[in-house]
C-alpha cells in the first residue's frame, strides 16, 4: 500500500502496484521455500476455495457497483462485441498456438486440443488496470474509457464461464456436436446467471423501498452486502456463474436500490466495497507470487513459459 501511495504521488505509470504485489509474494514465497519445515508453506499454498469464496467476490461486486451505468449501456453493443467475440478470438488464437507448440514435442509437453483451449480461455481475460490508470491521468475520451472499462469487467466473467464450460468436456471426444453444445451451454449459463443477479438486485431494491430500513443504516448496509453475496453463492450452488450474477446484481443495486438508501448507507457501501476490492486485488497478486514457490506439485517448463509469454 505504501508503494502504491508512492507510485501515485510520483505519478509513475511505468510500473503498477499489482507487479509490486506479485514480486513481493515471490520474495516471501522464496524465503518460505528455503526455510526449514513446511508448516507455514502448507498454510499459504493456493486453495481455490479461498480464492473463489473470499478474494474474488469483492472485486466483482465493486466493479458492478462503481460502474457508470449511462455510459456502459450507451456503448453496450461495442462492449459486448469486445467481451464476447474478442475474448473468444483471443482464447482461440492462444489455444491453437499452444496446441501447435505441444505437437512439436518440446519439453515432452502433451496437451490435447481441449486442454489447449482451456488454457487459452484462462489467458484470454486481460486486466487493463495500468491502461485505465494512464487513461485517467491523460483524461482520454470518456467513450473510449467506458468501452475498455466495460469490456474488462465482462471479459473476466466470459472467460470464467468459458473455462467452466470447456472443463466439462475433458475426457470426451471433442467434435462439432460438442462445440455447438458447449456454445449453447455457455450462452445459457451466462443469460440465466445474469437474470438471477438482476432479480436478486431488484428484490433488494423493492425491500428498501417498501420498508423503513433506512432508519437503521447499519442493518441496511449489511442487507445490501448480503443480498449481493447471496446472488453469488446461489448461482454457484445451482452450477451457474456466480461471477456473472454478482456483477449484474451490483449493477442493479446501484441503479435501483442506491437512491432508496440513507445517506450513511450510500457512503458506507461505496467505501466498504472499494476497500474490500482493493485489499482483495492486492492480496490475490501477492498470493499468486507466493504460489510460484509454495506450490510443490508444479512442472517447470521454461520454453513453454517463454512461448506463452
Amino acid at each position: 500500500m505504501w508503494t502504491s501511495y508512492y507510485l501515485q504521488v510520483r505519478k509513475i505509470t511505468a510500473i503498477h502496484e499489482t507487479v509490486i504485489s506479485i514480486m513481493t509474494g515471490m520474495v516471501v514465497g522464496f524465503i518460505l521455500r528455503i526455510s526449514p519445515g513446511s508448516m507455514v508453506q502448507d498454510m499459504v499454498t493456493f486453495k481455490h476455495t479461498y480464492f473463489f469464496n473470499l478474494l474474488l467476490p469483492p472485486i466483482i461486486l465493486n466493479s458492478g457497483y462503481e460502474m457508470k451505468q449511462a455510459r456502459f449501456f450507451r456503448n453496450l453493443g461495442s462492449i459486448l462485441t469486445f467481451a464476447f467475440v474478442g475474448t473468444f478470438i483471443s482464447a482461440l488464437v492462444v489455444g491453437i498456438m499452444v496446441y501447435l507448440l505441444s505437437l512439436t514435442g518440446l519439453e515432452s509437453l502433451q496437451l490435447s486440443f481441449l486442454d489447449s483451449m482451456i488454457f487459452g480461455s484462462v489467458l484470454s481475460a486481460t486486466d487493463p488496470v495500468t491502461i485505465l490508470a494512464i487513461f485517467n491521468q491523460l483524461k482520454v475520451d470518456p467513450k473510449l474509457y467506458s468501452i475498455i472499462f466495460g469490456e474488462s469487467i465482462l471479459n473476466d466473467a466470459v472467460s470464467i464461464v468459458m473455462f467452466e464450460t470447456l472443463k466439462k468436456y475433458r475426457g470426451e471426444d471433442f467434435h462439432l456436436g460438442n462445440v455447438v453444445h458447449g456454445a449453447s451451454t455457455f450462452f445459457f449459463v451466462f443469460s440465466i446467471s445474469l437474470m438471477i443477479g438482476a432479480i436478486i438486485g431488484l428484490i433488494a431494491a423493492l425491500a428498501l423501498k417498501r420498508t423503513n430500513i433506512h432508519l437503521y443504516p447499519g442493518l441496511e448496509s449489511c442487507l445490501i452486502a448480503l443480498m449481493a453475496y447471496a446472488s453469488y453463492f446461489f448461482s454457484n450452488s445451482v452450477h451457474l456463474s456466480g461471477i456473472v450474477s454478482l456483477l449484474f446484481c451490483g449493477i442493479t443495486l446501484k441503479h435501483y436500490a442506491y437512491e432508496s438508501m440513507s445517506l450513511r448507507s450510500k457512503r458506507t457501501t461505496k467505501s466498504l466495497f472499494q476497500v474490500l476490492a482493493q485489499l482483495s486485488e492486492n492480496f490475490i497478486f501477492i498470493y499468486l507470487g507466493l504460489t510460484l514457490f509454495t506450490e510443490t506439485d508444479l512442472d517447470y517448463k521454461p520454453l513453454f513459459i517463454l512461448s506463452t509469454f
